[in-house]
């Protein structure tokens, strides 16, 4: 073999060993991207789904290998320049992703931005080359829950236990959870201290009812707590309380007032009319000092009074000093079983008639009724024994005539007189 041969065979191998050097690295690379596109987001999740402002949520993604060969990953992060992504170094080395397995990846954000629609970008750097890009729709509203008055009094009656009821509603996209209504206000005394809702759908709505006692003209604030994801909100509903005379509960007054000396003692009559729109329970009428309250009537029992019921009373008492005025206490319940009082000055003067006995009330004295056979007057001393003898006597008579046939006798002959 001449040397001109040898050298074309040493250059033919030099070439070829050349191309493989340059082929090899490229063919690699190729078979790299083939792999890494098998690479896909195929999971999202947001929590809360929706951020109110200053929110701060959590994103997970799920990633997932749908090829046969693994695929080697050098990093994961979330970019924005919206949104404030506060975890985003912590997935600077990730590994390798086998064929069919998947990765998730949860990323901590916060929302220090006002409403809108935001889309961070998902960013998964290979180690070879290249890399995936997947936006991450975010969405922020600062809609809060909404508390509305369904029923309240315009006024409050002083002591009197009112009803409020309220209306809480979810008008977000997303659950909000927690939701607990408490009132709160100087000079109010609630049966509730606070009502525990739970969790509201997407425009749910649930109400409460709250007892409510006010004493003076105050505010009364109820505060709504409530959670959207981890964070806590709150919604605060302002009720102004104004004190009035409302008869709506039950409302007591006295008339036809009759005040009658007997003896050492005095006697009090009258009527209890309930003029307000409920029940009146356990009602007794009595006196306070100075006049003290005696036998037989020293606490007058009427009971239940319903609206625009009336009922009258009657009690004695003594008194010492007649120039004082006596104070007629009348006691009632209302349906929550509450104690209410109320004191009517009864003057000692305003008499209606004076006797040295006790006056039987609605009947008239004996001496006025009238007597002889149709009046019996009052008392077993008043029966007619007379007016009943002789009215026996005159029947007994004339059954006997009948029977013994006087009475046709004396007929016939009447009959006979009159023929002549």
């Amino acid at each position: 073999m001449s040397s001109h041969t040898i050298k074309l065979q040493r250059i033919a191998v030099f070439a070829f060993i050349a191309v493989a050097c340059i082929l090899t690295p490229a063919l690699a690379e190729s078979g790299s991207v083939a792999a890494e596109a098998n690479v896909a987001v195929t999971d999202i999740q947001i929590v809360p789904e929706v951020l109110m402002q200053d929110d701060s949520g959590t994103v997970r993604i799920g990633i997932t290998n749908s090829g046969s060969e693994p695929v080697s990953i050098s990093r994961a992060e979330i970019l924005s320049a919206d949104l404030k992504v506060i975890n985003y170094q912590t997935y600077d080395s990730v590994g390798s992703l086998g064929p069919g397995n998947s990765m998730e990846f949860t990323f901590q954000i916060q929302a220090g931005t006002k409403d809108g629609m935001y889309f961070p970008m998902f960013y998964l750097d290979f180690t070879n080359a290249g890399s995936l890009r997947y936006p991450i729709p975010v969405k922020v509203d600062d809609t809060p829950i909404l508390i509305t008055v369904i029923d309240a009094p315009d006024s409050f009656s002083p002591d009197a236990e009112e009803e409020i009821t309220l209306s809480v509603s979810n008008p977000r996209e997303d659950v909000i959870h927690g939701v607990t209504v408490t009132p709160s206000g100087e000079g109010i005394t609630t049966t509730q201290s606070g009502i525990f809702i739970g969790t509201l759908e997407p425009d749910q709505e649930k109400t409460v009812v709250f007892d409510v006692t006010a004493v003076k003209p105050t505010t009364l604030s109820f505060d709504v707590s409530y959670r959207n994801g981890a964070n806590q909100h709150h919604s605060t509903l302002a009720l102004p309380v104004t004190i009035g005379d409302r008869k709506v509960a039950a409302e007591l007054v006295v008339n036809n007032v009759e005040v009658t000396q007997a003896g050492s003692s005095m006697t009090i009559g009258g009527d209890v009319t309930n003029a307000g729109l409920k029940d009146a329970k356990s009602v007794i009428v009595t006196v306070g000092s100075p006049a003290e309250a005696v036998d037989p009537n020293p606490v007058y029992v009427i009971g239940a009074l319903e609206p625009d019921d009336f009922s009258s009373f009657e009690v004695t008492c003594t008194i010492r000093d007649t120039s004082s005025s006596i104070p007629l206490i009348i006691e009632y319940r209302n349906e929550d079983g509450k104690i209410f009082e109320k004191e009517f000055p009864i003057s000692s003067r305003s008499q209606g008639q004076v006797s040295q006995e006790p006056e039987i009330r609605n009947s008239p004295p004996a001496g006025n009724r009238p007597g002889g056979m149709m009046g019996f007057g009052s008392g077993l001393g008043s029966v007619p024994f007379l007016e009943i003898g002789v009215i026996l006597v005159v029947t007994i008579g004339v059954l006997f005539a009948w029977r013994k046939g006087i009475l046709a006798r004396i007929l016939n002959r009447i009959r006979d007189r009159g023929r002549e």
